[in-house]
């Protein structure tokens, strides 16, 4: 088994608000995705509510999971721990602008010659079967969800409830704190955020380890405008994370892109 990983943070950022976990003594990989928090708050270490949910997921997965727990029950485990330091920080949890979230992508090889895998938000995880089909394994929930979260407010004026206009909407503050309130519903997308809802929409599953030749956990900053899903991995399993991770940089950079913070783990089986 060969195990290759990348963490950067964006340009713009001092620090990634991504984290990354190899447990290689128990066979657990996960990437880890903050969401850059839309109201100010820093730790005594100056760290937001994006480091610090993305690296407690980290710190939960490397130090404190016990390989007898499913990966939903780690997820529930280190989602509690989330909880806690927010409550810790006296951090407003009724709001959900307020929360401090991750999405995740975790995968453990299991002894039983299986490999099980659980995410939320738009990490991914991406496996290559050997016969040599790739399939992404888990589903993007954040990918459209301004579109879905505008369709929701219709649907709520038409049953008379008051929601401003869609002008208001169009200030990009005002969308963001509407389409956290989606978090962990029906239509909205999946993060941990603290809240126990999250129990319902955490994706997972598992796949036999004897198809599996490949296997990619990526964040959403590996994304390229212009591949699928797909496409990203056979680029990544071609020239490495690294190469590909400065490659896309550098493309953004010169098509005045968002560049975001880019980590993934790529685990060849073979």
């Amino acid at each position: 088994m060969k195990v290759e990983s990348f963490l950067s943070a964006a340009p713009h950022k001092s620090v990634s608000e991504d984290s990354i976990v190899l447990n290689e003594k128990i066979n657990v990989y996960g990437v880890f995705d903050g969401a850059t928090p839309l109201m100010p708050f820093k730790d005594e270490n100056g760290m937001n509510g994006a480091y610090l949910a993305s690296n407690i997921f980290k710190d939960y997965f490397f130090r404190l999971y016990q390989s007898n727990f499913s990966l939903v029950e780690g997820i529930m485990a280190a989602n509690r721990m989330l909880r806690e330091h927010m409550e810790k920080y006296k951090v407003n949890q009724e709001k959900y602008e307020n929360l401090w979230s991750t999405c995740a992508a975790i995968i453990k090889i299991e002894k039983d010659g299986k490999i099980s895998y659980a995410q939320l938000g738009d990490c991914m995880i991406i496996a290559e079967y050997q016969n040599g089909t790739i399939k992404a394994l888990t589903r993007d929930t954040v990918k459209d969800i301004s579109y879905r979260a505008k369709a929701w407010r219709e649907e709520q004026r038409k049953q008379g409830i008051k929601i401003p206009a869609e002008e208001y909407y169009q200030d990009r503050t005002q969308q963001l704190i509407f389409n956290r309130s989606l978090a962990n519903k029906e239509n909205g997308y999946t993060v941990a955020n603290g809240k126990k809802e999250v129990l319902n929409f955490i994706q997972h599953g598992q796949v036999n380890i004897s198809e599996i030749k490949t296997l990619l956990m990526i964040t959403d900053g590996l994304f390229h405008p212009n591949y699928s899903i797909e496409e990203t991995f056979r680029k990544i399993h071609t020239i490495g994370l690294q190469v590909y991770s400065m490659e896309l940089e550098q493309y953004e950079k010169r098509n005045n892109l968002r560049s975001d913070d880019k980590t993934g783990i790529m685990i060849k089986l073979i």
